[in-house]
């Protein structure tokens, strides 16, 4: 139990117009509930509540700048590993887009063909890192690539072809009909302007497919032979 004088000391202050926090700092063993309880029912005068709001209003603008300097500081630093992240990377090698086409193909790619090599996606960096491996490592003639797209209504096909006839340097006549798909959305509306559509590229190629395998699996040999961490 508090002394009475503690209570109305607590209590003068807010008269005088101290917001709770002001009157924590001048009483800190007393907790915040307290001092509301104790200060229930007190009318301050007009230009106390004014001196309250504009002391609550600096408050929120400080702690918005606050918060906004954070996310900067956040944004610069992501920035930074991002950037020292790509110098470690660089430019690759044929070694390394050959370890890299064949890990991306291996997670993405349509392994169950018989005698074609099929790659679907809708990122254009996906995309483009695809057909440098397969001209680059895989050498695959130009004529062989064929390109078809999976598309939402309402997304223009001849602008898309365009799109991706531009990305991967397949001609347009080489593109198969489009394959328009519903949108899972009830409301049948696309939420992603950005989105091109799905990319399907096919290659009727059975020895560069059962290469290309070879790949695969040396890809996972080698992560058979890889020692256990004791």
């Amino acid at each position: 139990m508090y002394e009475p004088a503690i209570k109305e000391k607590a209590r003068n202050l807010r008269k005088e117009g101290y917001t709770l926090r002001e009157i924590g700092e001048k009483l800190p063993f007393l907790a915040k509930g307290t001092l509301s309880k104790w200060t229930q029912g007190i009318v301050l005068a007009p230009e106390q509540e004014k001196r309250i709001l504009r002391k609550q209003l600096r408050g929120r603008i400080k702690l918005m700048e606050y918060n906004k300097k954070r996310h900067q500081e956040a944004i610069r630093s992501t920035q930074k590993v991002i950037a020292e992240a790509k110098k470690e990377i660089d430019r690759l090698s044929k070694r390394d887009l050959l370890i890299a086409g064949t890990a991306l193909y291996w997670a993405e790619g349509y392994k169950k063909g018989k005698n074609q090599i099929q790659f679907v996606n809708s990122d254009p960096k996906i995309i483009a890192l695809a057909m440098r491996f397969f001209r680059e490592v895989l050498d695959i003639k130009e004529n062989k690539f064929k390109g078809g797209l999976i598309l939402h209504p309402g997304l223009n096909e001849k602008e898309n072809i365009e799109f991706w006839s531009s990305l991967t340097n397949i001609p347009i006549s080489q593109f198969n009909k489009s394959y328009i798909k519903p949108p899972k959305s009830s409301t049948r509306k696309m939420h992603n302007i950005l989105y091109k559509g799905t990319l399907k590229i096919r290659i009727s190629d059975t020895k560069k497919l059962w290469r290309l395998k070879g790949f695969i699996e040396a890809l996972g040999d080698n992560n058979q032979k890889i020692a256990p961490i004791v």
